[in-house]
């Protein structure tokens, strides 16, 4: 079987249960051992069968293209066979950039490995929509329910994502991709000779090595570079009639083109553009069929899955007009110094393709070209340089065509100075950002286990007040958080600035903690080193109304509802103005011994044995849970009320037996 066969198999294989598994806990409301065997299952089968139905397409090897193997290799083994590690007690990552990415993967994995909701609120901040491309922490996730070991898990991901791009980057442009790729820069081998820092060449560049600062730190290129590669592969052959070249069927087409929102939003639309310009060059040549079939099928899907993505559409927008990317003041300059002679060889590149290129390679020179330059010109996201993420697939669709139009019609000697000029910045980089240096804490292993013990008391959906920070425990370990660490907030071009001055409030125990605290809609507060030093004047004002949940040497989880529906005129407001209730009804899984519930009666009363609020349980909702992870039932309820609630009641109806067994508590 060639290398062509079994990358399909691969990547449909990745598709398929991660999509399927998406769909089953959205109509389960969560994760779970058994959707994950399911969907792993699927999704081999699937690969195996779209492998078979793959036609050969064997290409031999050069020596350049297995010495660009060799250091892709070595690069990859040292970047992901420590990508996250022990080092004694400290929990750590290799590079330095990974630390806040590292953090939100971890949080998204544990929480839907524990049996967090899904589709979850943002978990990293209250009453955010959650617009996120999460594929690859899912796939994690079902690795995970599988019994996979978390980090082994990530590590062997990581290794074997890497290898599908080598080799899809190879069969897409050849050893010159691979080299695109992995030394990717301008002239910033110039820092060493003007201020002797290998670290400056690479931090002062605003256009970096590719390999280090998007393949290591944005998970989601482990499918989404090598199925876009394919993919790509595949329609340059469909354009030119190749019928012997590397193409795909159409439902590994659909898998790969459809699933791609899930991993990677900028890729999925750049795919779209390039497809739509495929179907148009092909329709005059009458070899439209494969493109518009492929769009059509991937319609429905792909809808729904950006849906997902984009949290219904409600995702924050921060498209704007942008002139010059990140250049500032530094003008020409900083295209010179960032992208050395490329973007020069791009504009003759395309006048040659102009007066003389196939179909094939004007369609992609333009459409790559065309990528780079709108990313020049308008920003996609907050930060700016995160135009990079849509950036990298205009400039891998030119590359081929760079060399094959371009370089490849040169004399040997001119070929050779273009490529040391191309890529010996990039190479230099690739080396500096892999020497034995490195190696940054993300958390602690006593700190860690003593925690998640505690967790398993509040279960995986309970909000936590705790101080924002990508490496604080409760991140690490899957629990949403009032607020997460501000990194993350601000790439998502979401406003924080509410939910921080609310948490300043509640934990240095402002006069106003309880209004900050009911707005943050947490129930629970952690309070431990971390915030400590944060708040060092805190008069911690819970402590004396708020119900410990786990206490150690040095930390404390405390349950913040008490506090919140206690007597003073701060908590219950005088006269009849309503105030927002909100509580989790935690009852263990033993009360529950029948089979057949179809609802269950649960009533808030207040001093008086008085109802004052009721919203009972349907067989669905009660499903979900006797499914949760922590061997409790959570049932959350809110409502507005004018009087204070004292005690709750959840009576249970079964099928066979009618009225069980009364549940009552007291707040």
């Amino acid at each position: 079987m060639t290398s062509w066969r079994i990358l399909c198999g691969w990547l449909v294989f990745i598709a398929v249960s991660t999509v399927a598994a998406a769909g089953m806990a959205t109509l389960g409301g969560r994760m779970s051992a058994p959707i994950a065997w399911i969907a792993l299952a699927g999704g081999a089968l699937a690969g195996i069968w779209l492998a078979g139905r793959t036609p050969e397409a064997p290409r031999r090897v050069s020596l350049a293209d297995t010495i660009l193997f060799l250091v892709f290799a070595l690069a990859s083994l040292r970047s992901f066979l420590w990508v996250i590690y022990w080092d004694g007690g400290d929990l750590k990552v290799l590079a330095p950039n990974n630390l806040g990415d590292m953090a939100l993967h971890l949080n998204l994995i544990q929480r839907w490995a524990n049996g967090g909701a899904f589709w979850p609120e943002n978990p990293f901040l209250t009453g955010a929509p959650f617009a996120y491309h999460p594929g690859m922490d899912l796939w994690n996730s079902l690795l995970r329910l599988t019994g996979v070991p978390l980090y082994a898990g990530l590590r062997w991901t990581a290794l074997l994502g890497a290898a599908a791009a080598a080799v899809a980057l190879w069969r897409w442009g050849g050893a010159f991709a691979m080299a695109a790729f992995l030394f990717a820069g301008g002239l910033g081998a110039l820092e060493i000779l003007t201020k002797g820092s290998w670290d400056l060449m690479q931090g002062e560049m605003e256009w970096k090595n590719l390999f280090l600062a998007i393949l290591v730190t944005q998970r989601g290129l482990l499918y989404s570079l090598p199925a876009c590669l394919m993919l790509m592969t595949s329609w340059r052959a469909r354009l030119c009639g190749d019928a012997k070249g590397p193409q795909l069927p159409l439902l590994a087409e659909v898998a790969l083109y459809a699933s791609m929102p899930l991993f990677n939003a900028p890729a999925f639309i750049f795919l779209s553009v390039l497809l739509a310009a495929c179907l148009v060059a092909a329709w005059r040549a009458g070899r439209a069929k494969g493109f518009l079939l492929t769009g059509i099928v991937s319609l429905i899907p792909a809808s729904w899955l950006v849906s997902m993505v984009t949290a219904r559409f409600t995702a924050h927008s921060a498209f704007r007009w942008s002139p010059g990317w990140m250049q500032e003041d530094a003008g020409v300059l900083f295209w010179v110094w960032n992208f050395g002679i490329f973007l020069p060889l791009v504009a003759v590149l395309l006048f040659v393709l102009i007066r003389r290129g196939k179909t094939g390679a004007r369609v992609f020179g333009f459409v790559g070209s065309g990528t780079l330059l709108f990313c020049f010109l308008f920003a996609l996201a907050p930060w700016l340089w995160d135009n990079t993420k849509l950036m990298i697939w205009g400039y891998l669709a030119v590359v081929p065509f760079l060399w094959e139009d371009l370089l490849a019609r040169w004399p040997r000697w001119i070929r050779a100075t273009a490529c040391l000029i191309l890529f010996t910045s990039g190479a230099m980089a690739l080396v500096a950002g892999l020497d034995s240096r490195h190696g940054y804490k993300e958390g602690n292993r006593e700190e860690l286990a003593e925690v998640q013990v505690a967790l398993r008391r509040i279960g995986p959906d309970a909000r936590v007040i705790c101080c924002p920070g990508y490496n604080h425990p409760l991140m690490l370990l899957g629990q949403p958080l009032a607020m997460g660490y501000d990194g993350h907030l601000f790439s998502q071009g979401l406003d924080y600035g509410p939910a921080q001055r609310d948490i300043n409030e509640v934990m240095s125990g402002g006069a106003n903690w309880r209004q900050a605290a009911r707005r943050l809609q947490s129930p629970y507060l952690f309070w431990g080193q971390r915030e400590k030093e944060r708040w060092p004047n805190s008069t911690q004002p819970w402590k004396s109304c708020a119900s410990p949940v786990a206490v150690s040497a040095k930390w404390k989880l405390y349950n913040l509802t008490p506090c919140l529906i206690g007597d003073d005129t701060s908590v219950m407001p005088a006269g009849k103005v309503e105030y927002t209730f909100s509580h989790c009804i935690d009852i263990g899984y033993e009360n529950f011994p029948e089979k057949d519930y179809d609802f269950w009666a649960v009533a808030f009363n207040d001093a008086d044995g008085e109802p004052i609020f009721r919203q009972d349980a349907d067989s669905d909702e009660i499903e979900g849970f006797l499914k949760d992870a922590s061997g409790h039932c959570k049932i959350w309820r809110k409502f507005q009320t004018t009087r204070k609630p004292e005690s709750w009641v959840v009576w249970p109806h079964s099928k066979s037996k009618g009225w069980c067994k009364k549940i009552t508590g007291t707040l």
